[in-house]
Formats: structure tokens, sequence, C-alpha cells
């Protein structure tokens, strides 16, 4: 696999919100329009990565922490590249700069109809936890 991986920058979210957009099981919405993602990849340099292949973006993952826990978001391979590790190099890309950080656990959120999605997580090591449960808050409500 000729793939290059490097830490994404506010120039590949174009390419990377085309890939989400197309990606099944991506829940998107304003906040990943390009100025909440740069704000959010200045608040977490350097933990989030992109993959090129023949000069062209095939896969973007989003890398956060807040101290604490780190987070993943948007984990996604272009259909064309699935099952050649590619997944799995983003996921390790983020994981260990997380560990760099000193951080010891990741969390992730799936949409609980998302099969394939839930798989792969699995397949990485990670678990789901049904007794915890998500709730969100709308600020702009």
């Amino acid at each position: 696999m000729s793939t290059v991986l490097h830490p994404f920058e506010l120039r590949d979210h174009a390419t990377a919100l085309a890939l989400w957009q197309r990606t099944e099981g991506m829940g998107l919405g304003t906040w990943d329009e390009a100025e909440p993602i740069g704000c959010f990849l200045e608040r977490n340099p350097g933990l989030s990565v992109v993959a090129e292949a023949h000069g062209r973006l095939v896969g973007a993952a989003l890398c956060g922490h807040d101290g604490r826990r780190g987070f993943l978001y948007h984990a996604a391979v272009d259909r064309d590249f699935r099952g050649q590790g590619l997944g799995r190099l983003l996921v390790e890309f983020c994981l260990d700069r997380l560990r760099e950080r000193g951080l010891t656990r990741c969390h992730l959120v799936t949409y609980q109809d998302n099969a394939e999605g839930r798989a792969f997580w699995r397949h990485l090591g990670f678990r789901e936890r049904g007794e915890l449960l998500i709730c969100s808050h709308d600020l702009t409500a």
C-alpha cells in the first residue's frame, strides 16, 4: 500500500468533509464546517490524521482530548481503500499521539445501527459500554 499519513491540517478539510459525507453511518452537522474544525485542530495540534494515496485523500480521523480522556471522531476510509489496514493505521496514529500526551483511555461514539462501524471498532479492541448513556444538549436552542 503506497499510502502516506500526515497530521490533519485545515487545508485538508474540504476533501475530508467530502469523504465523511459519502461515508455511511457518519453523523455530520454545522460543527463539521471549516471554522469549527479549524478550532478543534488548533486545540488538539498533531492528534488528527489524514491518509493520502496516489495524490488524493483516502482516509481521515479527528482526534482530541479534554486532559483526561481522548476522543476519536469521524474516522473514515474511502470505500475503495478499505480492507487494507488503513483504518487501523489511522486509529493507531491517533492513539499513539494520545499516549504521548499521557492519556490512558480513548472514547468514541457510533450509531447503534452502524453495524459495519461497530464491527470495525470491536475488531480494533474497543468495547461497547452498555452501562453508559450519551446525553446531548444543543447550546443554540
